[in-house]
């Protein structure tokens, strides 16, 4: 039964030219470019952002390499009867063909948070020091830092998966114009099965399966929420107040719970990559605010759900702040190993940068605004606390003339 099913994933073993359909993604190359060292390669990040997808063209990349079928491994651990293989390392080496010090092997696993301790499995069959190159993905940041904790630190090198970033967009759903990604992808959000639909009622459709199914499996069945009502009514919260300062006692208050459970559910948030907090930037000068953070959410579309508004930007208030957003989630996509820090800056009299990012050859100073205008005040302010910050004004034209 096993070994049926494995064949069922793995049809390019048996398939001359099999047809890898899947379009490319700009992170690709970073994970390319880490199948030669000696390291376990994670991809975590949220369902329905393409992680199997990426699995598989690393995959297709490989067939394309003339690395032999016979030498790849797919396992999809949402199909359970898989996990019987990994109860032991020999009956799993047994499959595998045992190793040979010739020929790599590439042992590709999705979903590994389905097992019971990951951790522990990846470590023994890293540490045998076989020429094996094991590449593994995962769903929630929570489970896999639970289940593989201190087993892989110095082993593994994790790879952030996001939704799609505005020139994916243009590349997912070509012919389109810039503008029309650009609205689409404010209103709607870029997870690619989103994009890839054409009808709107699809679209929200879609982003509802997707809502519904991160309630159902996640937050009950995984991770054990106690009250998901008080967690829905948390994330209408948020997404009312997304881009703004984030108040955890008024959040408490409104919600009549504690400042600690609150913390508890935008620790899970974070960690199943549907929202982000980022901190103040700050030399603890007087009149820099240095400890509340401001929150953000990691799709578009999936914010809009949860506040029930899709109306086209012409009539929306909070059209400003979901560019914001945007560009927010454009800097995270596009940092691929994660290196940059970003954070926002305030003082206790209000002026305020969107977004302070700290770079290996310097720091950014950039204030977000839908219609350029001429240089914001507070540029000049900023400047007086730190002179060697580079300003920077990203507004619509960024996207649409770029």
């Amino acid at each position: 039964m096993i070994r049926e099913i494995f064949e069922l994933q793995n049809p390019w073993r048996s398939t001359v030219d099999y047809p890898f359909n899947f379009k490319n993604r700009e992170i690709l190359k970073a994970l390319l470019d880490n199948l030669n060292n000696k390291k376990i390669l994670g991809l975590i990040g949220s369902r329905q952002v393409g992680k199997s997808s990426l699995l598989y063209l690393i995959i297709q990349h490989l067939i394309k390499n003339n690395v032999k079928v016979n030498n790849i491994f797919y396992f999809n651990l949402d199909d359970r009867k898989l996990h019987e293989l990994y109860e032991n390392i020999p009956e799993f080496l047994n499959f595998l063909g045992g190793s040979n010090p010739n020929e790599k092997k590439f042992v590709l696993i999705d979903e590994i948070q389905r097992l019971p301790n990951p951790g522990l499995f990846l470590k023994e069959l890293y540490d045998l020091h076989l020429n094996f190159k094991i590449i593994y993905s995962g769903s929630s940041q929570l489970e896999i830092k639970s289940k593989l904790k201190e087993y892989l630190v110095g082993r593994s090198r994790q790879f952030e998966i996001h939704r799609l970033s505005f020139n994916e967009y243009l590349h997912f759903k070509a012919p389109i114009t810039k503008r029309q990604v650009l609205e689409e992808t404010l209103i709607y959000g870029a997870y690619p099965e989103v994009v890839l639909e054409n009808s709107i009622i699809e679209k929200k459709l879609c982003i509802k399966d997707i809502y519904q199914s991160y309630v159902e499996k996640d937050l009950v069945d995984l991770l054990k929420v106690e009250n998901p009502q008080v967690f829905n009514h948390l994330l209408v919260l948020l997404a009312n107040q997304s881009g703004r300062l984030l108040s955890m006692d008024s959040l408490a208050k409104s919600l009549r719970i504690s400042r600690k459970k609150v913390e508890e559910y935008l620790n899970i948030l974070e960690k199943t990559f549907i929202t982000r907090r980022i901190y103040p930037y700050y030399k603890s000068y007087r009149k820099e605010i240095t400890r509340t953070p401001k929150i953000y959410f990691m799709d578009l579309g999936l914010r809009n759900f949860i506040i029930n508004n899709f109306n086209d930007l012409s009539l929306r208030s909070d059209k400003g702040n979901l560019f914001e957003n945007c560009v927010l989630l454009e800097m995270l996509k596009n940092d691929h190993y994660s290196f940059n820090k970003i954070n926002f800056w305030r003082t206790t009299n209000q002026t305020e940068i969107d977004f302070i990012v700290t770079k290996d050859d310097g720091i950014e100073a950039v204030e977000v605004k839908w219609d350029k205008m001429k240089l914001p005040k507070s540029f000049q302010t900023i400047k007086k606390y730190y002179p060697e910050m580079v300003t920077k004004v990203i507004s619509k034209n960024y996207f649409l003339n770029g």
